[in-house]
């Protein structure tokens, strides 16, 4: 898992082997559905499991979150558990800000922290960056947005966008106890509505953030269009308008159908704690 771009479908091009077919080089996001891969590492069956992020360009991040979910319940009705959760962080990227910590914090509230120490943060493109600026960002990363999932057990990985080197993160995955993550446990044993979990509540506090900010910002150019004085202006201002308009709307709908009743917070949280 992880944002579109961080090298997801590269690392499973590169672990089986199997070429580029299937990697992303542009803005757009190339994984938009979820694709399993079989290969065989060490002699074990493994099955690599490729994620949309939350950025994806083709769906929203509810499509892809109920996607993930769906997958997630689908196999665990199977009895097929989990035996590592890899999560791709470009450390080619100056800031932690915006979408790339909307991505960490869902997908920590999916995992939960009993599966904490199942999942490997992997670091992307160093390739990209001065050595010592990619071990500063990393220290940054440690000892800041990671710091509580290490605590609770979860470790690092540089990959080196190599065959050896996602063979080694993977010979050690495997001899790792498999077991669910709080999605799975929320939905099928404790009968909660996606929209009723952890990670459904997470998702909608982003997006709400997101639409508060996108309105401030759709005002501000609302003003700037009646005191726009050429026509040039006050038409790029209506393209810019009618764009951010489109995602207002959009992200508004993601977080009416995220959006709980004081009613159904209050049955959920019974269900999550008691049941």
């Amino acid at each position: 898992m992880g944002p579109t771009g961080a090298g997801k479908s590269s690392f499973v091009a590169r672990a089986t082997n199997s070429g580029d077919e299937g990697i992303g080089h542009a803005l757009v996001s190339h994984t938009s559905e979820i694709k399993a891969t079989r290969c065989i590492i060490g002699g074990s069956n493994v099955v690599l499991v490729d994620t949309p992020g939350f950025d994806d360009t083709k769906k929203s991040d509810l499509e892809i979150l109920e996607s993930i979910s769906d997958w997630l319940n689908k196999t665990y009705e199977q009895g097929t558990l989990l035996s590592g959760i890899l999560y791709f962080h470009r450390i080619s990227d100056n800031r932690m800000a915006g979408t790339p910590l909307k991505n960490l914090r869902v997908f920590q509230k999916l995992c939960g922290n009993k599966a904490m120490s199942r999942v490997i943060l992997v670091t992307t493109m160093w390739d990209e960056v001065d050595e010592s600026i990619g071990n500063e960002r990393l220290k940054e990363l440690e000892g800041n947005y990671w710091k509580a999932m290490i605590a609770q057990g979860s470790t690092t990985y540089r990959y080196e966008n190599t065959l050896k080197s996602s063979s080694k993160l993977l010979s050690e995955l495997v001899k790792r106890k498999r077991r669910e993550v709080r999605l799975q446990k929320q939905i099928a044993n404790k009968h909660l509505e996606l929209r009723e979990t952890d990670a459904g509540q997470e998702l909608y506090s982003r997006l709400d953030q997101i639409a508060e900010k996108r309105a401030e910002v759709l005002a501000r150019i609302t003003a700037q269009r009646q005191q726009a004085g050429d026509e040039a202006t006050a038409d790029d201002l209506r393209k810019q308008f009618e764009t951010l308009k489109a995602e207002l709307d959009q992200t508004r709908q993601q977080t009416q159908s995220l959006k709980l009743t004081s009613v159904k917070r209050a049955a959920a949280y019974i269900r999550k704690t008691f049941m």
